[in-house]
């Protein structure tokens, strides 16, 4: 047996429980949990915004240590540290045309459709699991697993270059991750959040400059440190429909807005040309969505990480598994860039 957090329906708390540790089949792993991210998506999830089969162990951001292999894995054994990802099938069309974050099937994957890393063990098919770098801890490989990919993905597909000036809105876990893999490009970069801890956090982390978005006026103060024309790319990370406001608005013409965050609201844009904020014929404007990350990203970005100093643990909020709950709320309050759960 082992300790899980059960998730058994909407506004109800996560029941930690002793269940059965998971069984094998002959190309799976078992991994011994060191740490799991809360996403914003459980939150959805959680709140019944994101529909989930019940009852379910949540978490989909883990890194651990493999415990078993199965009778056909020979690319992993026991005591390899490993990231866990939520890739594709492998066998859909979209899987087999590289576009595995976009998998036909990606909403059965652990901690998504099947149990998850809420708990001391997580079994998961060895195609998803990827060698940590050496030295790098479990808490960082933990937001490796679904965070950082898909800040790498966003910032691969924006199509950003050294030199460029780029704008965050969101100095959560995203964020802080993209601003230290955009300074690393040799882009500057600016952070928007209405947090302070996180403004701080940001400016720490090499920001050129950090805003509160609600007491300044974004949109002038970029365009004032780019000679009026405004930045060339822009993340909405925050979800909410006035940062992408925000961001579609201080970019420059022929600029390019990659929306990350998961926006649960409508959301109303003016696309008449030629008027205020108009999208279409005068500006140019590229809007683009991002979902996940691909096989491919996360190769890169665990090479690139193996020679790069980055710190994706600074503002972590660690809770124990059996104070799953109280990271919930902590994760909620947002004052925290990432919060990790921890096998008791």
């Amino acid at each position: 047996m082992m300790r899980a957090g059960v998730f058994h329906q909407p506004n109800r708390p996560i029941s930690v429980e002793d269940v059965p540790v998971p069984s094998l089949g002959p190309r799976d792993v078992l991994v011994r949990i060191g740490s799991c991210g809360i996403c914003g998506g459980d939150i959805q999830r959680m709140a019944g915004l994101i529909k989930v089969k019940t009852p379910q162990i949540l978490g989909h951001e883990p890194a651990g240590v493999v415990a078993e292999v199965g009778s056909e894995v020979d690319s992993f054994r026991a005591g390899n540290r490993v990231v866990l990802t939520a890739v594709g099938c492998g066998e859909c069309y979209y899987c087999k045309i590289g576009l595995d974050n976009i998998c036909d099937h990606i909403a059965s994957g652990f901690g998504v459709g099947c149990d998850g890393a809420f708990a001391e063990y997580c079994r998961v098919p060895a195609r998803q699991l990827f060698p940590l770098p050496e030295g790098m801890p479990l808490e960082a490989g933990s937001v490796l697993t679904a965070s950082t990919g898909t800040v790498f993905h966003a910032i691969r597909k924006s199509g950003v270059v050294s030199g460029d000036t780029a704008v965050i809105f969101g100095a959560g876990c995203l964020g802080t991750q993209a601003l230290q893999l955009l300074r690393l490009q040799g882009v500057r970069v600016f952070v928007i959040d209405i947090a302070e801890e996180k403004l701080e956090l940001a400016r720490k982390l090499g920001a050129a400059e950090a805003f509160d978005g609600k007491s300044r006026d974004v949109t002038a103060e970029i365009r004032n440190r780019t000679g009026g024309r405004g930045a060339d790319v822009a993340f909405e990370m925050a979800g909410q429909p006035r940062t992408l406001g925000q961001a579609l608005d201080c970019v420059r013409g022929g600029g390019t807005v990659v929306d990350v965050g998961s926006i649960m609201e409508p959301v109303s844009l003016k696309m008449m040309p030629f008027i205020d904020g108009g999208l279409s014929l005068s500006r140019e404007i590229t809007l683009m969505t991002i979902s996940h990350y691909c096989r491919r990203d996360m190769t890169k970005l665990l090479d690139l990480l193996s020679h790069a100093d980055l710190d994706f643990v600074s503002g972590t909020y660690k809770v124990a598994l059996s104070e799953i709950n109280h990271g919930f709320e902590v994760k909620r309050q947002g004052r925290h860039a990432r919060v990790l759960v921890v096998p008791d």
